[in-house]
């Protein structure tokens, strides 16, 4: 749902202001850096929750950004003339932004995973492996596509050249497609269909691209056919896990769950540090609870894959369940999964020790 909203919000947009786009490009590239870097310097709490959202799902995520990439993407082979018209006069301008947009996401993720693939790349499982020298692929293609797309630059460019060169847009939309559904892959191999809705939406954009554009051009039409296959090839696979995960998932936190409300049922502890582990978002979570006077007196995440930005909020069922002395706590809107994974692990370390 998040890049069909992009998807309109941006149309909208541009065909509100597209005079003014136009006209001072340059103000709107100005206005996307201060964007840029004052979301990646945003405060990881605190903000109110509207630009909580935008920062971390809509602009963190790529989202935004991905929504401009796909219309640059489409511009050419619109069926519907006026839109198509719009797309063309704009998609210059929607290009530059949407590189530069792209840098909330490089840093954002960039910090953790960029780092962990130099350094310590046991750390990261196959996907995000994947998709981080995906990312690093897609950056070199991105800096000559984007500094071309600049008027000034372009018209000091052989046009033959010029066109050759933004040719590597194709690559990188193709590259962009394998990217999200290593990301995404992730979250539904754990059995988050929502993600999976989120996939199903980029994988109907990209066919109906590849559709509409072996319609217009004859001599594409065996290239465009071999790209459908393999966005297919892709797509299929993570959907059969992702319905079996789901169905998994559903049992063990039904179990996890019933484990919390028995050691919700029970106050009296041994002394002593205790470890429980429960699902997260991203798989196994363990965590580990300190028990002191017969009292809950501190938790502690061990271990987790859950990104930091949904570890951030959901830490805050830590201190809710030390107050109650109790695992029975609402679990925290926009990280829920992770907060339930803290609330149903520590209920798993309780049950060690009940006296």
């Amino acid at each position: 749902m998040r890049l069909i909203a992009c998807l309109i919000t941006v149309l909208v947009f541009f065909y509100l202001l597209e005079k003014p786009i136009k006209k001072h490009a340059t103000l709107f590239y100005i206005a996307t850096i201060i964007i840029s870097v004052l979301s990646v310097l945003a405060p990881k709490k605190g903000l109110p929750f509207v630009i909580d959202y935008l920062v971390k799902n809509i602009l963190a995520r790529g989202t935004l950004a991905g929504a401009l990439f796909i219309l640059v993407m489409v511009a050419s082979v619109c069926p519907a003339a006026k839109l198509r018209g719009l797309l063309l006069r704009t998609r210059g301008e929607m290009a530059i932004i949407a590189a530069l947009l792209t840098l909330i996401h490089n840093i954002s993720y960039g910090k953790n995973y960029f780092v962990a693939l130099f350094t310590k790349i046991s750390d990261l499982d196959a996907p995000r492996i994947f998709a981080a020298v995906l990312s690093l692929v897609m950056i070199v293609l991105l800096i000559p596509l984007t500094v071309t797309s600049f008027m000034v630059i372009r018209k000091k460019m052989n046009p033959k050249k010029w066109k050759s060169l933004q040719r590597l847009s194709y690559l990188f939309y193709g590259l962009l497609f394998i990217h999200i559904s290593m990301i995404f892959s992730i979250s539904i191999a754990k059995g988050h269909l929502s993600t999976l809705f989120d996939l199903t939406v980029y994988a109907i954009i990209y066919i109906a691209y590849l559709i509409c554009r072996a319609k217009k051009y004859e001599k594409q039409r065996v290239l465009c056919i071999l790209f459908m296959v393999l966005i297919c090839a892709i797509y299929i696979p993570i959907v059969v896990t992702g319905f079996k995960s789901s169905k998994t998932q559903k049992e063990n936190v039904t179990t996890e769950e019933n484990v919390s409300t028995k050691a919700s049922s029970d106050a009296a502890y041994k002394d002593g540090t205790y470890e429980g582990s429960a699902t997260g978002y991203s798989g196994q979570m363990t965590v580990s609870v300190t028990v002191s006077c017969c009292k809950i007196s501190e938790i502690n995440i061990v271990d987790t894959g859950d990104d930091e930005e949904y570890l951030i909020d959901a830490k805050d069922v830590i201190p809710q369940i030390i107050e109650k002395q109790s695992t029975e706590v609402d679990a925290v809107s926009g990280a829920t999964h992770s907060s339930k994974g803290i609330i149903n692990a520590v209920a798993k370390a309780l049950e060690s020790a009940k006296e």
